[in-house]
């Protein structure tokens, strides 16, 4: 088309347009709008935003149209972000199971809460003591059982720096009010009309139920609350995430306490999860924690205000009380020996045992004897006198006599008594009488549902558990029939262990919930529905069994120390780790775990060197049992316990033997540091708990901290030829050679290793006591080992290259009356006693330490004053007993 100019308007034309002009003032203001493109789609954004949410509601997510009114409460909203969402009773059901006052998601077929949760409870004036919670939902979404009408809150201040939240039950439970202090670290507000608790320290929030759901009913409590929007540490774990824990102690659960260290900003808190009853644990993403018990009492915490986890730590030693009963002994391996389940050694091969062991210079302190003492074993001349030898022979050893014992007895009588329905026993062979008729003792046993003992299953033998909460003294006494002391006692399988099948189908029907981690921890416990002497279901007192099987034993054999493989919030016990997987991540888990439960306060954890679990092949883990022995040197206590596959140095050949003993050697040259450490803290420890100042260590589970002055990075894969290091401070040495590692705080510095090796570094500014010629027990060595000390000195440049200031400090521990104090710098080394007791270490007669400095090793010296690569070595006679004359002993390292 080809373009022209318009013509000229006429007269007619030109009016025609004049009134089309005037047609365009009239328009109104909704025109304009409608006719004006960008407002349109203003408009139309803002009219999406607002109805598409509304549809989203209506579509995506189901709730009841038929909800009661809020009665001024909030209504809770379904638009929640998929990360955040609780589950609502059991997640995956379809719509119609979900409860009408739940969220419900089509597409990903899940029931989750509303936020905030109309599952909660309701006062009618402000929160105290007194106030009754009401239940705003009359049923909960576990079976739509009712929920509790009525509960309760109290909260007790029991110090500046530790309270604790009681949700319970004051138609089952009477709980008085709880302390007030005037000065403490914390301050909390307890929301109304709708409950909320929020706690807050005074730097930070520690504690916030979020609004989220409180369900209370028959059999089930639901609790979910926040710590921390960053990291968290314990149940097992650095860092602790995304998980479920089960509180019921079986072979495989929580051996320590339920203790969660939470991290915010610079500072740290911590939380106790007080359980008896079976209770599940699940941490969520965005660090939701939600709690499930099975019980119809309610849920205590404890919460910690820190602010570093040491705080914390100290805390719960004072809520579950301190054992300070760490013998040197108890230094020495433990050692126990089983041929086949139920067989014995006899006395000539425990002998020759022993024996070689000595001649091998394998260093221990203790043994159990020809077997474990079982409740289950006969009860004829021969066995008694058996275990008596037994006993002796480890005596004369000049061991220590530890024996084995479990909880449940071998029952045989009463033939004619129905069996449970679900155990199927094997053939066995014909076997000897028990121990006494425990017919009499019927009304203290555990008792089946459907009448008379519970039967349990162990070792393909049918056993009955006795209720040792009501137990009498004497049936104690009747189980104890042999004639012979002990040194300690290590309790097996104090769960207890019943290993007989378990129908968990339609538990649903039973309980109100159930899920597969429950059904994991209930496989090898008595059934949950067996009850007490009381007539009360044992499931929900599971967790106290194995306390008060100690204290019914140390009533007849004393306080001795304990081990035991299960215990209820008890500081007063020595942890005995047991069904440790021997694999590799079950090595690391094994570490982590004791880091964690000296953290936690379990400062006593004795731990199985490679594994104790059955069926052991030599020849598939050599290396890995070599590693385990050098892991085993830095652990609070350990124990070689040899069932079908034997895990003492013995069993090994070669190379591999000749590791393993070594390593055995240089724990018991390290006890003295050791024992030192284990006076104000635990042996080892997480880097979030030493170094919680550090951020980049926070999260590390690849090294340790070994008291304040060592540091461990074990290489926990075969044949791994490396190992990183971040480092806590600037300066650490390598302990046997005095390399010297330098690096800014939190730098990753790269070491080369080995099979045969284990990264141990000492921090610069220590003094380690070491005892290098090593007895065969570790209380000998204590005695006639004379002391070497590695000095690791700390140096800081003055002017010029040669003008140095250097300094190390460290201590011996020798009793409450006695501990030696080493300070030195590039020049000297002084000495001082804190304390009157030289009797310890200088009687002629009883004299429990050595006396003699025999050797001082320097680490950080001028390269020039070193006479070999790295360090320094002087040879010495110093003798300690000069300190009752003097004040204080300076050793001049160039006369």
């Amino acid at each position: 088309m080809i373009p022209h100019a318009p013509k000229p308007l006429n007269e007619t034309q030109e009016d025609d347009y004049e009134f089309e002009y005037e047609k365009t003032k009239q328009i109104r203001w909704y025109d304009k709008i409608l006719l004006n493109r960008p407002i349109k789609v203003i408009l139309v954004s803002l009219v999406v935003a607002v109805v598409a949410p509304v549809l989203i509601y209506r579509f995506l997510f189901f709730t009841s149209i038929d909800l009661p009114p809020t009665d001024g409460f909030s209504f809770g909203s379904c638009l929640v972000a998929r990360p955040l969402r609780l589950p609502c009773g059991y997640a995956n059901v379809n719509s119609e199971q979900c409860h009408p006052h739940c969220c419900y998601d089509f597409r990903s077929k899940t029931c989750f809460h509303r936020f905030p949760s109309r599952f909660s409870y309701v006062m009618d004036r402000v929160w105290d003591e007194d106030v009754v919670l009401s239940a705003r939902v009359a049923t909960i979404p576990f079976s739509f059982q009712n929920s509790l009408p009525r509960i309760k809150l109290s909260i007790d201040e029991v110090s500046k720096s530790h309270l604790s939240l009681n949700f319970y039950n004051p138609a089952l439970v009477e709980i008085p009010h709880g302390n007030r202090l005037e000065e403490k670290n914390y301050f909390y507000d307890v929301a109304s009309p709708e409950l909320n608790v929020v706690v807050n320290s005074t730097e930070r929030m520690i504690f916030n139920t979020n609004r989220g759901p409180l369900v209370a009913s028959q059999n089930i409590w639901e609790l979910t609350f926040w710590l921390t929007n960053e990291s968290m540490y314990g149940l097992g774990e650095i860092p602790l995430e995304k998980t479920t824990k089960v509180l019921y102690n079986h072979n495989g659960g929580i051996s320590g306490i339920p203790l969660i260290f939470a991290k915010s900003g610079h500072s740290y808190h911590g939380i106790l999860i007080e359980a008896v009853a079976p209770t599940v644990i699940t941490i969520r993403k965005e660090n939701q924690i939600v709690l499930r018990s099975i019980t119809s009492l309610g849920v205590k915490l404890h919460l910690f205000v820190g602010p570093k986890p040491a705080d914390i730590m100290r805390d719960v030693r004072n809520l579950l009380g301190v054992n300070k009963r760490m013998e040197y002994w108890m230094f020495g391996a433990h050692i126990c020996s089983e041929t086949t389940p139920n067989t014995a050694l006899t006395v000539t091969q425990l002998n020759n045992f022993i024996n070689t062991l000595g001649r091998q210079n394998v260093p221990f302190d203790s043994h159990c004897g020809v077997s474990p003492i079982i409740w289950d074993n006969d009860c004829t001349r021969a066995k008694i006198t058996l275990v008596n030898n037994g006993a002796r022979a480890v005596r004369n050893a000049r061991k220590r006599f530890i024996p084995h014992m479990k909880p449940y007895v071998r029952e045989e009588m009463e033939q004619e008594e129905e069996e449970e329905p679900d155990i199927v026993l094997p053939r066995t062979a014909t076997r000897p009488p028990a121990c006494f008729d425990v017919r009499p003792f019927r009304s203290m046993m555990l008792q089946s549902n459907s009448g008379g003992f519970y039967k349990g299953l162990v070792k393909d033998e049918k056993v009955i558990y006795p209720d040792y909460k009501n137990i009498s003294l004497e049936f104690i006494q009747k189980m104890w029939v042999y004639n012979l002391p002990i040194d300690g006692m290590l309790l097996e399988d104090t769960w207890p262990l019943d290993e007989s099948d378990k129908k968990v189908d339609n538990m649903q029907n039973y309980l109100p919930y159930f899920n597969k981690y429950l059904e994991a921890a209930f496989n090898h416990t008595p059934k949950w529905n067996a009850t007490r002497t009381d007539g009360k279901i044992y499931m929900h007192n599971h967790n106290e069994y194995g306390n008060y099987y100690v204290d019914s034993l140390k009533e007849v054999l004393g306080e001795v120390p304990t081990f035991t493989s299960s215990q209820f919030l008890s500081g007063k016990i020595i942890i005995n780790r047991q069904n440790v997987s021997t694999t590799w991540s079950g090595l690391h888990r094994e570490i982590t775990e004791a880091a964690l439960g000296g953290a936690s306060g379990n400062w006593l954890w004795s731990s199985p060197i490679c594994g104790d679990t059955e069926h052991l092949e030599i020849n598939t883990h050599n290396n890995l049992c070599v590693k385990w022995y050098m892991a085993a040197t830095y652990m609070p206590m350990i124990k070689i316990h040899s069932r079908d596959g034997g895990r003492d140095p013995l069993s090994f050949e070669g190379t591999h033997r000749t590791l393993m003993i070594n390593a055995m050697r240089t724990r018991i040259s390290l006890a003295p540091y050791f024992y030192t450490v284990l006076q104000n803290g635990p042996l080892l420890r997480p880097m979030f708990f030493q170094y919680p100042e550090i951020d980049q260590l926070k999260d590390t589970s690849t090294q340790f901290s070994v008291g304040n002055d060592l540091l461990i990075v074990p290489n926990l894969q075969p044949s791994q030829s490396h190992v990183h290091v971040w480092l806590p401070s600037e300066s650490w040495y390598e302990l046997w050679s005095g390399l010297k590692i330098e690096g800014n705080v939190g730098d990753a510095v790269t070491m080369t290793t080995t099979e045969s090796d284990f990264l141990t570094m000492v921090r610069a500014g220590s003094i380690i006591v070491l005892q290098k010629d090593v007895t065969l027990t570790a209380v000998d060595t204590r005695l006639r080992s004379q002391y070497s000390l590695t000095i690791a000195l700390k140096c800081k440049e003055k002017n010029t290259e040669t003008d140095i200031k250097c300094h190390a400090k460290g201590e011996l521990f020798m009793s409450e009356s006695m501990t030696m104090i080493f300070k030195a710098d590039d020049k000297s080394l002084t000495i001082q006693a804190e304390g009157e007791d030289f009797d310890i270490l200088c009687k002629p007669s009883g004299a429990l330490w050595a006396n003699v400095i025999r050797e001082i090793i320097l680490y950080g010296l001028n390269e020039d004053l070193n006479n070999f690569d790295n360090f320094k070595q002087i040879r010495t006679s110093i003798n300690l007993c000069q300190l009752q004359t003097e004040t204080q002993i300076v050793f001049y390292y160039d006369d």
